[in-house]
């Protein structure tokens, strides 16, 4: 019944389909992919090396919640400069206090990201609709944009502040498939309208 009443709903409003069951349906199969990717393969943690629990150890060195970067970026260029070559750099992200580990806000939030993010790829595949050829095209642009915002985005990280290639490869790898979802999603909904 509510089924039947909702497809009434976006039959009459098909703007509705193009700009909100379509980023929705996008969202829902990029969340979909990271809880498998992330949550159920392990494929991404292999990359990682192993610490054993050093927790007590980063509480007494970094005082507050925060982003720290070794050698501290405000220091001297002679420190900066003398820590860089001994090699003793990082970047560490703590949080002191904790939280769930599937945290419902954390899990809302993420998604809202998503649904924004394929909102807005809608508007772009919309927009452009009419320049691509055919389903395929609108996914390929899809996949372009994913690529190039995830190698801008995470090759950044890994060139300008020296970290680890194989973690940011692997998050790569969820980007792209992620927008290859969407986009797939997306494009079933964006047809361009003829003349």
């Amino acid at each position: 019944m509510v089924v039947s009443q909702l497809l009434t709903l976006f039959s009459v409003v098909p703007i509705m389909k193009k700009f909100l069951f379509a980023p929705l349906l996008a969202a829902l199969a990029m969340f979909f992919w990271g809880f498998v990717y992330y949550g159920l393969s392990g494929i991404p943690y292999k990359v990682l090396g192993t610490v054993g629990d050093i927790g007590p150890e980063l509480t007494k060195l970094f005082p507050a919640d925060g982003t720290y970067i070794l050698p501290d970026p405000r220091g001297t260029p002679e420190a900066i400069s003398e820590q860089m070559k001994r090699g003793q750099f990082a970047t560490v992200h703590i949080k002191k206090s904790g939280v769930p580990e599937m945290d419902p806000a954390v899990m809302g939030k993420g998604f809202a990201l998503e649904f924004i993010t394929c909102l807005l790829l809608a508007f772009m595949v919309n927009k452009a609709a009419s320049s691509f050829q055919g389903f395929g095209g609108r996914v390929l642009f899809s996949l372009t944009l994913g690529v190039l915002l995830t190698l801008f985005a995470n090759g950044g990280q890994a060139i300008w502040w020296h970290q680890d290639w194989g973690w940011h490869g692997m998050t790569m790898l969820h980007d792209v498939v992620a927008f290859l979802l969407a986009g797939v999603v997306i494009a079933l909904f964006h047809t361009p309208k003829t003349t």
